[in-house]
């Protein structure tokens, strides 16, 4: 499959596979390197809760800038972000330092999610779950030992504080260079949309308003796609934020046990994204996804449950949260056919406005994550995990009410 591909999907292909190299190598990382300078759960909730307003602020201007401006720009600007980001990562010595670098790193123009899109927009609707599939694994093959090596320079640094930490940073910064120049070289000045850029606006009315509005009315699905985005997006931040946490402060963990963890739970996640993406284009997208949540549910109970940091790698094969989006368990391949809905919701066209409106939900449970740092802070660190369990099983089940977004009208043109 992947020499019949388009070339811009191969350039992005690769580009974000080195990019999710470095995700994976700072995974675990982030928040526990903001413990080390001193931030308690309810300081992690608040910079959460800084960092979701910037993005929630932003993140609609960014969806229409993606729709009229070429990818490649786009893509560029989150690198110089991402970039900035670690230099002040490298650099910082109190925790307060670290809320411009949780606001830039991965935020302001979101990399993956954008790679989704070109993926998408440029991908026949029977083919689209499975490259999406495919990319993880591409993905996993150029970042499936960076929890390894991230948990080797922690340890020998120093473990898992300030000192173990910080060479991580300095290891990224050459690597996202890297990245950078792949784009800027090897991708053409493509864009997803050429439809918007004349568009009249009504007198009183803002380019911003206006768009959104006429969106939201054209899309008969949206709000209810919005809500459940919400919801689990909400619960699995929850989740990756405080999951490091349980597992080291509660559970025991050391840096190396965390980076088996991370790796199992990416190798396991990694042998079902293909798997999953050819499943939900032949039999459906809803189908698929209620399949692989259920070993993501079953590992979040072994989590909350496991008596020695030993029984957690049964847990990080069934799926309990860590290892980033690439992977996460065998319960992680959920995500394949649950985004293929998601970006199939809407005519390519305006993929770019959904892109902000994710941009939106994202900054919306960024923020309540500081209910978890309380919750955290007053020892209830299980009821954390147990969140996202009951928001699959009594949430998710709005996904019954969706109609199956393979065979979708207005998505069934070639690109």
């Amino acid at each position: 499959m992947f020499k019949n591909l388009d070339r811009r999907i191969k350039v992005v292909l690769a580009a974000q596979s080195l990019y999710m190299f470095i995700m994976q190598l700072l995974a675990q990382y982030n928040v526990l390197f903001a413990q080390a300078l001193g931030a308690g759960g309810t300081d992690i909730g608040i910079i959460m809760l800084i960092s979701g307003l910037v993005l929630l602020i932003s993140a609609p201007y960014i969806g229409l800038a993606i729709e009229r401006k070429p990818v490649k720009r786009m893509m560029i600007l989150g690198l110089i972000c991402d970039i900035t980001a670690m230099v002040i990562f490298a650099l910082a010595n109190d925790w307060r330092l670290l809320i411009p670098a949780f606001i830039l790193y991965g935020q302001i123009i979101r990399q993956i999610p954008l790679a989704d899109v070109v993926f998408i927009t440029f991908t026949e609707p029977h083919k689209r779950a499975t490259l999406v599939g495919l990319s993880r694994i591409f993905c996993g093959i150029m970042s499936i030992f960076a929890p390894l090596i991230a948990s080797v320079i922690v340890t020998y640094y120093g473990g898992i504080n300030m000192h173990g930490i910080r060479p991580l940073y300095y290891i990224s910064i050459p690597i996202l260079l890297a990245v950078l120049l792949i784009l800027y070289k090897g991708l053409d000045e493509i864009s997803i949309s050429n439809g918007t850029r004349n568009t009249v606006y009504p007198k009183k009315k803002s380019m911003l308003l206006y768009e959104y509005q006429r969106f939201f009315k054209s899309e008969k699905y949206l709000l209810h796609w919005i809500v459940i985005r919400l919801f689990r997006d909400s619960s699995h931040g929850l989740l990756i934020t405080f999951a490091p946490l349980w597992i080291v402060n509660v559970k025991g963990a050391t840096a190396t046990m965390l980076g088996i963890l991370s790796t199992l739970s990416v190798i396991s996640g990694l042998l079902m994204q293909v798997p999953a993406g050819k499943l939900a284009d032949k039999f459906g997208r809803k189908k698929i996804f209620f399949l692989f949540t259920t070993f993501y549910c079953i590992g979040l109970i072994m989590l909350i449950l496991a008596p020695a940091p030993e029984y957690l790698m049964l847990a990080s094969i069934f799926g309990m949260g860590i290892g980033g989006i690439v992977g996460g368990g065998i319960g992680g391949a959920a995500m394949t056919p649950l985004l293929t809905m998601w970006w199939e919701v809407v005519p390519s066209k305006s993929t770019g406005k959904l892109y902000g409106l994710e941009g939106v939900i994202t900054a919306v449970s960024r923020m309540l994550t500081i209910t978890g740092g309380i919750l955290w802070d007053c020892g209830f660190g299980a009821l954390i995990i147990v969140v996202p369990v009951l928001v699959e099983i009594l949430v998710i089940i709005l996904l019954c009410l969706v109609p199956e977004t393979l065979n979708c009208k207005s998505k069934s043109e070639s690109h």
